[in-house]
């Protein structure tokens, strides 16, 4: 009889025990999905974060190009004036047009940002499909020219480079060879 109230005890507490470690699983797995949801937030936070850091600094070089271009299309549009007060008749008149020309397209670029600029772009390329079209190709052929005149140059600088270091390797060797001859005749005599 004290075998079955062992039996019995026993079987009490296995179940005991089993449901201690059922509510310790159950509760492993909801600190596990609350570790989860905190790291996940933290995760989505900081990424949400850095994006914004990303877009700030995009936007800030995309001013700072912006204001690059201003100023250069002021200068330009100085150049062109200055230019034009030193002719006459048609020349001044167009001149003075493109001066007129450009100092509107910087004053429309000026203190706008870039989401405002492209969507002007895509209005003017919905608006004027054609004419859009032939100013990217144009834009694409200077810029195409650009990249290969920059190109071309440094490749005539290492060119020059390596024949400047050609001539000094040559003046070395010659000075070392009459040298060396200089000191056989020496010797010879």
């Amino acid at each position: 009889m004290e075998n079955i109230m062992d039996t019995t005890d026993l079987k009490d507490k296995l179940g005991a025990t089993a449901d201690k470690a059922k509510h310790l699983a159950a509760s492993a797995v909801e600190t596990a999905t609350d570790a989860g949801r905190t790291v996940a937030a933290e995760v989505k936070t900081h990424a949400s974060e850095t994006l914004e850091t990303v877009k700030g600094a995009a936007v800030e070089k995309a001013g700072v190009a912006r204001d690059t271009l201003v100023d250069a299309a002021d200068r330009l549009a100085d150049q062109l004036e200055a230019e034009a007060s030193d002719v006459d008749g048609v020349s001044a008149r167009v001149l003075n047009g493109l001066a007129s020309g450009v100092t509107t397209v910087s004053d429309r670029l000026r203190g706008r940002n870039l989401g405002d600029l492209l969507a002007d772009a895509q209005d003017y390329a919905r608006r004027n499909p054609a004419t859009f079209a032939v100013g990217a190709a144009v834009a694409g052929f200077a810029l195409a020219r650009f990249i290969g005149s920059t190109a071309a140059r440094q490749t005539a600088a290492a060119r020059a480079a390596e024949a400047t270091d050609r001539l000094y390797r040559d003046a070395a060797r010659r000075t070392a060879d009459n040298q060396g001859f200089s000191a056989a005749q020496k010797a010879s005599q």
